[in-house]
C-alpha cells in the first residue's frame, strides 16, 4: 500500500474471475495513489452541484461534474504519486522490503509529515490581491497537496489494518475484496448533493432549480463510471511509461511512477489540445462565411465596403458585413427622432483579411476616416470589438439616433473567433488598438481645437479589455491626453490589467474620480449629483455576469463576490462556498449561459447589457435627447433587432432550400438553367398566400425602458 507497485493480494477462492476483476477495478486491486484519486474524484461530484451565477441546466451540470471529477482525478493522482515517491527517496527505498505493518506505518506517517509541511508553506503565503501568479500557484499547490496527503493518510489508516488482519485469516480474506474508496466517495457526494439543494432552497438560490436530485444522482453515477474508465486509460499509459523508464534507467525507478502519470496526463492533454485546435479552425471558417442576409455590398459611400471605399467588401468577415449593412439611414433617423437628421452616419470596419499586417490595417482605417470626413462629425467613436469582431448594435444605433446621424464609428478586427477562443490574441488586439489610438490622437492634435470631434471610446467583453489595456500601467489622466472625452465599457473581463489596477489603487490611477463601475443605470442615478457630474468613464458590470469575475484569481484566492454570505451582492448565490478548482469550473460553465439573449427582448441579466445601453450612451457621451425621443429610440432598437434576426433566419433557410433544389435538379439530370429554375420555384412558393391567418411578430414591452431598475 505504500507505493504504486504494491496492491492487495489476489482474488479469494470461489469468486468468478470476471466478477472478481470487475470488483478489483473499484478499489481492491488499486494502489494507494489510485484509491485516493478514486475517492477524491467521486467526492468532488457533490460540490459540483453548488449554485452558480447563472441558471444551470442538466446538461450544463453534467459537463461541470465531468470536468471537475476528471480534473480532480488527474491532480490527485499526480500529487499522491509524488508524495509516495518523495517518501521513498527519503528512506532510500528501504521500506520496499519491510513488513506490511511497517509499510503501513510508513505510508501514514509520510503522508502526515508531507501534508504538515505543505500546509505550513500554504499558511506562510497568505493571499494578496496584487500578488504574482507564481506566488499564488505555490500556495494553492501546497494547500491541495496537504489535502491529498490527509486523504492518503486517512484511507491508509482505515483500509490498511483491515487488509493486514484479514490477509492472515483465510476464512475472512474475502473481506479485503470489498471496495471502500469509491463507494465512500459516492456516499460523500450523495450527502453533499442533498445538502446543497437544501441550503439553496433555504436562502433562495435558484440557479440549480432545474437540476433535480434524482437526475443529479444518475449523473453522479454515470460520471463515476466514466471516471473509472478514464483512470484505467491513464493507468495503462502511466504504467507503460514507468516500465520503460525502469528498463532504460534503473536508477530512476523510484520516480518512474510520477513521471509515468505525468506522461499519461500530457498525452491526454495533447489530445484535448488537438481537438481544441480543430474546433478553432472550424469556428474561424464560420467567422469568414458570407451570410445570405448580408451578401450584398452596402450602397452608402460612408461605410467600409461601399462605393469609393478602399476596404474590399469581401474582406470584412461575417461581423464586418453585418456592421456596415446595418447602418441607419437618414430617413430612419428622422422617423424615430421626430426631427430632421443632420447627416448619414459613418461606419468604418477593417477586417483581419483586409490586410495582413496591423500597421497596414491602421493605415487603411485612417484613409477611410479622412475619406468619409469622420473628423468633421460631432462625435467620433473608437469601438473595440469582441473576439469575433462584433460591435454591439444597440450602442451603434443609439449613438446614430442621438447624434441625428452626425457621428462616425470606427473599429478594427483582431480575431474571427468567439471571445472565449480569442484570449491568446489580446496582445495583438491591444497593440493594434494602441497604434490606431496614436494615429487618431495625432490627427486630432493637428486640428483646430474648436473643430475637433468629441472623441469617445467603447468596448464590450473582450473588446473592453483590449481597449482599456491601451492605457495599461497608466492612468485615467492619460486618456485625457489622448483627447478621449468619455468611454463606456460593458462586462469588462477580470483579466483586464487597467481595470485591475484601478480597482486596487483607485487614488493612484484615477485621482480625480472620473471612472465608476456600476451594475445598472439605476445605481448610476443613485449617485450624488456632484459625483455624477464628474464621471466620464463608466464600467457596467452586472453582479451576476461571470465574465468580469472569471479568471485565474478564482484558483488562487477567495474572490470578493464569494465573501461572507450577508455581504455578497445581489445575484450571487449565498449558499455557495469557495473551492478553488470547483468555483473556477462552475464560473466557467456560467459563461455559456450568461450570453443567452432573445432578439427584440432586452434584458439585464448576466452578460446581456442591452436594456441600459441607450441611457448610458446618452449620459456618458453627452448626447442629450428628450424623454419622448429616448422612449422612441428604445422601441426602435428592439424592433430593428427583431427584424434583422428574422431576416437572417429567413434568408438562411431560403438559401438552404435553394441548395436542396439544385441538388435535386442535378439528380434528375437537369443542369442547364437550373439556377434560374430554382429561383423561380422559390419565388412562386414565397409569393403564395399563406394557408392560414397571417401571424405577425409583435414586440411587447414588459418593462418601461425609461424606468431604471435600482439594485436593492
Amino acid at each position: 500500500m505504500a507505493s504504486d507497485s504494491t496492491s492487495p493480494s489476489g482474488p479469494p477462492s470461489g469468486v468468478g474471475k470476471v466478477a472478481d476483476s470487475a470488483l478489483g477495478l473499484l478499489g481492491p486491486d488499486r494502489s494507494l495513489t489510485e484509491r485516493v484519486a478514486l475517492f477524491a474524484a467521486a467526492a468532488s461530484v457533490g460540490p459540483s452541484f453548488e449554485p452558480g451565477l447563472q441558471p444551470r441546466r442538466t446538461l450544463d451540470q453534467a459537463i461541470a461534474t465531468g470536468v471537475i471529477s476528471a480534473a480532480t482525478l488527474s491532480a490527485v493522482t499526480v500529487a499522491q504519486s509524488a508524495i509516495d515517491s518523495v517518501a521513498r527517496l527519503i528512506t532510500g527505498r528501504r521500506t520496499d522490503t519491510a513488513s506490511a505493518s511497517a509499510r503501513l506505518a510508513f505510508t501514514v506517517g509520510s503522508n502526515v509529515l508531507i501534508g504538515a509541511v505543505a500546509e505550513g508553506v500554504a499558511r506562510a503565503l497568505p493571499p494578496r490581491e496584487d500578488e504574482r501568479l507564481r506566488r499564488g500557484m505555490v500556495r494553492v499547490a501546497a494547500s491541495r497537496t496537504a489535502r491529498v496527503a490527509a486523504m492518503g493518510a486517512g484511507l491508509s489508516a482505515v483500509m490498511g489494518p483491515s487488509d493486514i488482519a484479514f490477509q492472515k485469516d483465510i476464512r475472512h480474506r474475502w473481506l479485503t475484496r470489498i471496495p471502500i474508496a469509491l463507494p465512500a466517495g459516492v456516499a460523500v457526494s450523495a450527502f453533499h448533493i442533498h445538502r446543497v439543494h437544501k441550503q439553496a432552497a433555504e436562502v433562495g438560490d435558484k440557479t440549480i432549480a432545474n437540476v433535480s436530485i434524482d437526475k443529479s444522482i444518475m449523473i453522479a453515477a454515470g460520471v463515476g463510471a466514466g471516471v473509472i474508465g478514464l483512470q484505467l486509460g491513464e493507468r495503462a499509459i502511466a504504467h507503460g511509461a514507468a516500465h520503460l523508464i525502469s528498463k532504460a534507467a534503473p536508477n530512476y525507478d523510484v520516480v518512474s511512477n510520477p513521471i509515468g502519470h505525468a506522461a499519461a496526463l500530457t498525452m491526454l492533454g495533447g489530445a484535448l489540445y488537438a481537438g481544441y485546435e480543430y474546433a478553432v479552425r472550424r469556428v474561424e471558417q464560420g467567422g469568414a462565411a458570407v451570410e445570405p442576409a448580408y451578401e450584398s455590398a452596402p450602397t452608402s459611400p460612408l461605410v467600409s465596403g461601399g462605393p469609393e471605399s478602399v476596404v474590399p467588401f469581401d474582406t470584412l468577415s461575417r461581423e464586418g458585413r453585418r456592421f456596415v449593412n446595418m447602418v441607419l439611414t437618414h430617413d430612419e433617423i428622422e422617423e424615430v427622432m421626430g426631427e430632421p437628421a443632420v447627416a448619414d452616419p459613418i461606419r468604418i470596419f477593417v477586417g483581419l483579411d483586409t490586410a495582413a499586417e496591423a500597421e497596414d490595417r491602421v493605415d487603411l482605417i485612417m484613409d477611410e476616416l479622412v475619406r468619409t470626413g469622420a473628423f468633421d462629425r460631432k462625435v467620433l467613436c473608437f469601438a473595440s470589438p469582441t473576439g469575433s469582431g462584433y460591435i454591439n448594435y444597440v450602442m451603434a444605433e443609439s449613438l446614430e439616433y442621438m447624434t441625428l446621424g452626425d457621428c462616425a464609428i470606427v473599429t478594427m478586427q483582431y480575431s474571427m473567433l468567439p471571445s472565449s477562443m480569442s484570449l491568446t490574441r489580446t496582445t495583438l488586439a491591444v497593440e493594434q488598438n494602441r497604434d490606431l489610438m496614436h494615429a487618431i490622437t495625432g490627427y486630432l492634435r493637428g486640428m483646430d481645437p474648436a473643430k475637433r470631434p468629441r472623441f469617445v471610446v467603447f468596448g464590450e467583453s473582450l473588446g473592453a479589455l483590449t481597449m482599456q489595456d491601451v492605457w495599461r500601467r497608466r492612468t485615467v489622466e492619460a486618456m485625457d491626453r489622448d483627447f478621449v472625452h468619455s468611454s463606456v465599457y460593458l462586462g469588462t473581463p477580470s483579466a483586464t490589467e487597467f481595470a485591475k489596477s484601478w480597482r486596487i489603487h483607485p487614488d493612484k490611477v484615477d485621482p480625480a474620480g472620473k471612472m465608476i463601475e456600476v451594475d445598472n443605470f439605476g445605481q448610476y442615478l443613485d449617485l450624488p449629483d456632484e459625483r455624477r457630474a464628474g464621471v466620464r468613464h463608466v464600467l457596467i458590470s452586472h453582479f451576476d455576469d461571470p465574465i468580469p469575475k472569471f479568471g485565474t484569481n478564482i484558483l488562487l484566492r477567495r474572490p470578493w463576490w464569494l465573501g461572507p454570505p450577508d455581504q455578497r451582492p445581489p445575484g450571487v448565490p449565498k449558499s455557495s462556498k469557495w473551492r478553488p478548482g470547483v468555483s473556477f469550473i462552475l464560473t466557467g460553465i456560467d459563461l455559456i449561459n450568461a450570453m443567452e439573449v432573445v432578439p427584440g427582448t432586452f434584458g439585464r441579466r448576466g452578460h446581456d447589457y442591452r436594456e441600459d445601453i441607450a441611457r448610458f450612451v446618452s449620459v456618458a457621451y453627452d448626447v442629450q435627447v428628450t424623454p419622448e425621443q429616448l422612449l422612441s429610440i428604445e422601441r426602435a432598437l428592439r424592433e430593428r433587432e427583431l427584424t434583422w434576426a428574422q431576416k437572417r433566419v429567413v434568408t438562411e433557410q431560403v438559401a438552404r432550400a435553394r441548395e436542396a433544389l439544385l441538388r435535386e435538379f442535378k439528380n434528375w439530370g437537369v443542369s442547364s438553367g437550373s439556377d434560374l429554375q430554382a429561383d423561380a420555384v422559390l419565388r412562386q412558393v414565397l409569393n403564395a398566400p399563406p394557408p392560414g391567418p397571417v401571424i405577425r411578430a409583435e414586440v411587447k414591452e414588459t418593462v418601461d425602458p425609461l424606468e431604471p431598475t435600482r439594485t436593492p
